[in-house]
């Protein structure tokens, strides 16, 4: 007998790109992302069975799981809705779970450095915190995301993705310790394009190795420099310090500098100087790709023909080696998207999604 359903219900989170501070939120570092208009959707409803039955639109593939305490990882696509249910057990918030019927979309590309998966992590536990009444708040929910991303699926991310995706909009987050200082600007950055390489990377290949050299550096310099916050360029001069750990300790420091000067602009209540935020854009980009070395020859292309297209700044966007990049070109957004195209690219045009994670309607 096919088990009693309710309405179905879509509730929504958006993807994000890394206007500056890349590389910070792990170090614990202020960084400024924005939430975008692509988005991930899911559709769900109620039924009066024990089980979750899951649909991927893009993937074309069905999972079922049981929600109980003793649900455990399965290895597959679906383990971001088994790692919410997990979290949910862990910190008391549920003690069982109706079932539902479940299907997710998405325009986000998978693997793209527009934070996917955590856009699929907020959307699920969004929709449960509405159909459980769990009355988290945006930030509760972001930050039971970050446990979920980065404690149970072991994927080596920072604090900004889940944030990003649940509160919405632009804002400079202050990953040092929580509860997370977040200061949010009305500035929209008109003229955004993003540039999709077509290029995909492991999640955690980029970070890892950067992550390791950074420490150990770091390391060398204690007991003087106890963190990424204290650090300075007179440190670097510390002799015990390899060729390779300081230029990476370098290009932290250089992009920690951008990242307060452009704090400072976006700061104002209006006159923003446009150009000093695209130049800073690429100064990024450079320090990215020649100090800390996650960039890669395609991404580097299409930053280039973006600022010949006319962009005011380009940059590569999330962890690198793969994935996209951003260009800001206010009225020059046909011009730039072509140019990504002819470079081999996919343009995808967005703006900039302020209200973040939300129930949008019922289907």
């Amino acid at each position: 007998m096919e088990p009693k359903t309710g309405s179905w219900h879509r509730y929504v989170a958006p993807g994000r790109i890394c206007l500056y501070g890349e590389h910070q939120d792990y170090l614990h570092l202020t960084v400024v992302p924005a939430a975008i208009s692509l988005q991930t959707q899911i559709a769900m409803r109620k039924t009066d069975g024990d089980k979750i039955s899951l649909y991927s639109r893009e993937l074309d593939k069905k999972d079922v799981i049981l929600p109980n305490n003793k649900i455990t990882l399965a290895n597959n696509e679906f383990d971001y809705f088994r790692a919410i249910i997990l979290a949910l057990f862990q910190k008391g918030m549920v003690s069982k779970l109706p079932g539902f019927d479940v299907t997710v979309q998405s325009d986000i590309p998978i693997g793209s450095g527009l934070s996917s998966s955590a856009a699929l992590l907020v959307a699920w536990l969004t929709a449960l915190n509405y159909e459980l009444e769990l009355s988290l708040t945006k930030r509760e929910i972001a930050n039971v995301c970050f446990l979920a991303e980065h404690d149970l699926l072991k994927i080596n991310c920072g604090i900004m993705d889940q944030y990003a995706a649940s509160l919405g909009g632009i804002f400079a987050l202050d990953c040092s310790e929580p509860p997370y200082s977040l200061t949010k600007f009305a500035f929209d950055f008109p003229g955004l394009v993003i540039g999709d390489s077509k290029l995909r990377r492991k999640a955690n290949n980029p970070l890892t190795l950067l992550k390791q050299q950074l420490q150990m550096g770091l390391k060398k310099l204690a007991p003087e420099v106890q963190s990424y916050r204290t650090l300075n360029f007179e440190h670097l001069e510390n002799k015990q310090l390899t060729a390779i750990e300081r230029q990476k300790l370098y290009g932290i420091l250089k992009i920690r500098e951008i990242t307060k000067q452009a704090i400072k602009e976006l700061q104002k209540q209006k006159n923003h100087d446009l150009e000093f935020l695209g130049r800073a854009l690429t100064e990024q980009h450079t320090i990215l790709a020649e100090y800390l070395g996650v960039s890669i020859p395609k991404l580097d292309l299409l930053v280039k023909e973006a600022l010949t297209a006319g962009a005011l700044g380009a940059k590569l966007t999330g962890a690198g080696l793969g994935g996209c990049i951003v260009a800001f070109a206010p009225g020059k957004e046909a011009a730039v998207a072509k140019a990504i195209e002819r470079a081999g690219g996919k343009a995808l045009q967005c703006n900039i999604d302020f209200q973040g994670a939300r129930k949008t309607s019922n289907v």
